[in-house]
């Protein structure tokens, strides 16, 4: 099993709270005081990240790192780390 860690950050590289971050397989969370969410896969199936219900990212897992983040844009969430 891996651990994901997924943080969200503003476009001034501030730390999002209170958002719905959602991995397969893992239940819904949400983000921390420090913009942080953390999932416990299981399996190498394909992922799907899905940030206040709007798919993120989509792939195997091997494509992630162990520490992932996303910045808030005008039309929600991209993926800045490990791309």
């Amino acid at each position: 099993m891996a651990i994901l860690r997924v943080k969200l950050v503003s476009a001034a590289g501030q730390p999002v709270s209170g958002q719905a971050v959602k991995v397969s397989g893992c239940d819904l969370l949400q983000t921390n005081a420090e913009g942080m969410a953390q999932f416990l896969l299981d399996g190498d199936a394909d992922l799907e990240i899905e940030i206040n219900g709007a798919m993120t990212w989509a792939g195997s897992p091997s494509g992630l790192a162990r520490d992932e983040v996303f910045t808030q844009t005008a039309s929600g969430f991209v993926r800045t780390s490990g791309a």
